[in-house]
């Protein structure tokens, strides 16, 4: 069996493609984002995101390499050979799957070398990169069985590898995640469930019997086993069953609990609003605390800034979560979050009337240059590749209010506030936080 394994490790097309697999993996390791660099989560997510891309690879040579014996007229060498079929096709796919794990771990290992300058303690998430393993497996394990019942050279080659990558996308269901918030985890039951559903499929390609072509009709074919034919049967079952409980796992992603680690809390200086964040996110927390702290002073008295501003899903309640949130790198979402918490603890919650177009206009005008002012940077900075389709009435006031001196951003603060408490009962206490 061992002999067998290195010989179809030896012959593998995957040796010769191997180089090219590296440069894939790292392409789209790199090519696609690069703010998880430093963050454990998003850079799991980021090395088991490769797998799409990995897989389509592995599906087509698995095809090729399971249909050589019978393209190369060589059906009853196998038929009478002294060792089981089992294991030869057994030694072909776990040659496929070793050169396609090896150029998966090249880029889980590139991920957690290059994050952990920033990262801090902590590691890769075992889980994503299970995920990610399963999705070899599974685009392996198809490509495997399609070449040993239909052993075309081009064709069946083809249609594994594009085949699968569509199935993947198309699914309703999903095999894979595009983004690791430190917020979210994945939950063991659906992983595990995908996971089984792939080491079936792989038992299946391995033990289900061959479909006889013209070459294997002329000669008395060898019966599998007993107990071959017992595990072709059980591991059809088991990827059946396991299939149909992916969706029944519930979802991939679920919220992770606060009390699952200790936040990391920091002010940029004593007096300064403190900022929390999931220990994951610690690459930010520098430039959030800056934050904090030029919201902490405002040029009013009656503008208020909370004594903590904390990353959403550390503080959820019945209520909702009032934290800011980080989207793909972006600290802006959380300008926009923090901004909108001192616009409630400085006025509450605002309704106007929706007639009441200047007292809504007021309010963009307001959050807006809230977050100006936590930025520290000039509009144009600030807003550069942003598309903020809605609010270019209030980009403009709130620019052109920025820009002024101290003094008359004073000034044109009153005024907006006069505007939304035109009528004092439009704005009620936020007791929610």
């Amino acid at each position: 069996m061992l002999n067998a394994y290195r010989i179809e490790l030896r012959r593998s097309p995957l040796l010769t493609a191997f180089p090219v697999m590296i440069a894939v993996d790292l392409l789209v390791l790199f090519g696609r984002s690069r703010y998880w660099i430093g963050v454990w989560p998003e850079a799991s997510v980021a090395a088991q995101v490769v797998t799409l891309f990995l897989g389509p690879v592995l599906a087509g040579v698995s095809a090729w390499q399971a249909g050589r014996s019978s393209r190369a007229g060589m059906p009853e060498t196998v038929l009478a050979s002294a060792r089981p079929l089992w294991q030869i096709e057994a030694a072909r796919l776990a040659a496929t799957l070793t050169l396609g794990f090896l150029a998966y771990v090249v880029g889980c290992l590139t991920a957690a070398v290059i994050s952990f300058g920033e990262a801090g303690s902590g590691f890769l998430w075992p889980s994503y990169l299970l995920l990610g393993a399963s999705t070899l497996i599974i685009f392996a394990s198809v490509g495997h069985l399609a070449g040993r019942w239909w052993p075309s050279a081009a064709f069946t080659p083809v249609v594994c590898a594009l085949g699968c990558f569509i199935s993947m996308l198309a699914l309703p269901f999903k095999f894979n995640v595009l983004a690791g918030p430190p917020d979210q985890h994945l939950r063991p039951l659906p992983v595990a469930v995908r996971l089984l559903f792939a080491l079936a499929l792989a038992a299946l390609a391995v033990t289900a019997p061959p479909l006889r072509g013209s070459a294997e009709r002329q000669m008395p074919r060898r019966a599998a086993p007993l107990h071959i034919r017992g595990v072709a049967i059980g591991s059809a079952a088991a990827s059946l069953i396991a299939l149909a409980a992916v969706p029944a796992a519930g979802e991939l992603r679920v919220d992770r609990p606060a009390s699952a680690t200790e936040p990391l809390c920091e002010r940029a200086e004593k007096g300064a609003p403190q900022v929390c964040v999931w220990p994951e996110h610690r690459k930010y927390l520098p430039e959030l605390t800056r934050m904090a702290q030029r919201l902490g002073q405002l040029p009013e008295p009656w503008l208020k800034s909370p004594k903590a501003f904390h990353e959403f899903g550390l503080r959820r309640n019945k209520w909702g979560d009032g934290g800011f949130d980080i989207a793909e790198g972006h600290v802006r979402t959380a300008a926009i979050a923090m901004a909108d918490r001192v616009f409630t603890e400085s006025l509450g919650i605002c309704t106007p009337p929706r007639r009441e177009s200047r007292a809504w206009q007021a309010m963009d005008n307001m959050r807006l240059w809230l977050e100006y002012r936590s930025t520290g940077q000039d509009p144009a900075v600030a807003d550069e590749g942003l598309h903020m389709e809605g609010v270019s009435a209030a980009q403009r006031e709130a620019t052109k209010a920025v820009r002024m001196p101290e003094a008359e951003q004073e000034a044109w603060l009153d005024q907006e506030r006069g505007h939304i408490l035109r009528d004092p009962s439009w704005c009620k206490p936020d007791d929610r936080f």
